[in-house]
């Protein structure tokens, strides 16, 4: 699907998520036997439950109907990226202040650590973890790996 009719889909479901405190994650659209399929990941700070991935999925597809932006079939999916998903963004950090994360940190050339503890904060290039230990500030670019503990 081209990136024109991506973006006309994205700016319609725009309100629907706003209006629930959630956001697009990640929107991706393909063929799949004859038909468009449209995958939605979407989150907000304290995560999405799948009753709320079920509504949301049944408002989207009601507003695509009324908009016809799309012909043929389709089948559209709605869900939650999930806690096993790395988190990849700033946006994705600032949606887990306050979940316990394990980060796996690079030390030295060659050397990580992992290190585990309630994200605090997210600052320009850096987050802030309480650990064990006290309150740890890693910059972005030493995160190899991040993900919800």
């Amino acid at each position: 699907m081209d990136d024109s009719r991506r973006l006309a889909i994205q700016a319609l479901i725009e309100p629907i998520l706003t209006e629930r405190s959630m956001e697009v994650v990640e929107l991706t659209c393909r063929p799949q036997g004859g038909q468009l399929y449209i995958r939605l990941l979407v989150d907000r700070v304290g995560g999405v439950t799948i009753q709320q991935c079920a509504q949301v999925n049944q408002l989207i597809s009601q507003m695509l109907e009324g908009a016809n932006l799309i012909e043929g079939s389709y089948t559209i999916e709605v869900s939650s990226p999930g806690l096993d998903r790395p988190l990849t963004s700033k946006r994705d950090y600032e949606r887990a202040i306050g979940e316990d994360l394990r980060l796996d940190v690079r030390v030295e050339e060659g050397r990580f650590k992992e290190l585990t503890g309630m994200l605090l904060a997210v600052q320009h290039e850096a987050v802030v973890l309480k650990t064990g230990t006290g309150n740890i500030t890693v910059p972005f670019e030493q995160i190899r790996t991040a993900k919800q503990a």
